[in-house]
């Protein structure tokens, strides 16, 4: 039912931009252990995690400018992979090297291409423009989440759940009542509700500045594999043209760790009271609190059908489903495209 797999020849966010300093810096990603570190010009580098010669990671070994020793037996890794030099003899073998990932820094975020790395096209890199605009201003974080990415990939398209999980903050009681349109196109999805009259929630009273009847806008849009972009804009009820209008982006990056774990980084990029920092920080503390709430969900969840499997309970799906569910087939067929298809990975 929901994919544990996911296609490696995609652009994934593998850390916060501040995560990676000239420190060796270790995280999992689609079951690859990938060190990390800056060469000294600030470039981040991403080599698999482990020596060639006897496995051991290479996060436990030292940086020698911006080559990279193993911290067992001593092999001195260049910036490419490829080994610059053996202690215990003169010669270099050509097979002595390990992959080195393609990355690109953007919009705070270090994003990785887990599969070919001649196939990596950073025009392929999901639209995030807002993480860098000057006239928007983002905070974020990173939340360890013990349980299959498909779950919240699913939970951040059906956001019916608004109401009954997050009803101190973000949710409203008409909220899950209020009829969603969803689009489709072969890698992407959309899920919009438009709320007009309709309560301020408490957060957005506290950041927004808005209290009373709001007319809100909540466009979820997927961008598969693994990232989303939730559009959300708020003006005091009947307002004329843009008065009083307030946008923010929630931004997510669903980044599979190992089958039934993963790295969830969130962003929340805003237009209004960009220059306010008490602001950034009910956002910066909100958007964590309001994002556990998801993560607890997902993690309960996957402890039930993780108890199930190889098979799965019945689940009877809704109206609200739709998103979600298409979501779930664009996954399995990229994954099932990959399989027909193998190419060499690296790793």
């Amino acid at each position: 039912m929901y994919p544990t797999e996911f296609p490696r020849s995609q652009w994934y966010v593998a850390a916060r931009s501040e995560e990676i300093t000239r420190e060796l810096f270790s995280r999992w990603i689609l079951d690859d252990p990938i060190c990390f570190y800056r060469k000294l010009d600030g470039a981040p580098v991403a080599m698999v995690d482990r020596c060639i010669h006897r496995q051991m990671p290479l996060s436990k070994g030292r940086l020698r400018e911006d080559a990279l020793e193993c911290g067992y037996h001593g092999i001195l890794y260049g910036d490419d992979g490829r080994a610059l030099r053996i202690p215990s003899q003169d010669h270099v073998p050509p097979a002595c090297r390990v992959h080195r990932y393609p990355l690109v820094e953007s919009g705070g975020a270090i994003w990785i291409w887990m599969g070919d790395p001649e196939d990596a096209d950073e025009s392929l890199i999901p639209d995030h423009r807002w993480m860098s605009d000057p006239e928007w201003v983002t905070v974020g974080g990173i939340l360890p989440m013990k349980a299959r990415a498909q779950l919240l990939n699913e939970n951040l398209l059906d956001l019916s759940h608004l109401t009954f999980l997050h009803p101190e903050s973000i949710g409203t009681d008409k909220l899950a009542e209020v009829p969603v349109t969803s689009e489709f196109d072969e890698n992407s999805v959309r899920v919009s509700r438009v709320m007009n009259g309709i309560d301020s929630p408490p957060f957005f009273t506290k950041v927004m500045k808005l209290s009373g009847l709001i007319d809100r806008t909540q466009v979820a849009e997927f961008t598969a594999p693994a990232f989303h972009v939730t559009h959300v804009s708020a003006q005091p009820v009947d307002a004329d043209g843009d008065d009083g209008l307030r946008q923010h982006k929630a931004i997510h990056a669903v980044t599979p760790e190992r089958r039934t774990s993963t790295h969830y980084f969130w962003f929340v990029a805003r237009d209004y009271e960009v220059d306010d920092q008490e602001v950034s920080d009910l956002w910066t503390h909100g958007g964590k609190t309001v994002f556990s709430q998801d993560v607890d969900a997902c993690e309960a969840i996957e402890e039930i059908i993780g108890s199930y499997e190889p098979s799965y309970p019945v689940e009877l799906n809704m109206k609200v489903d739709a998103g979600p569910l298409r979501a779930r087939r664009i996954v399995e067929r990229m994954v099932a495209d990959e399989a027909a298809a193998p190419r060499e990975q690296g790793s």
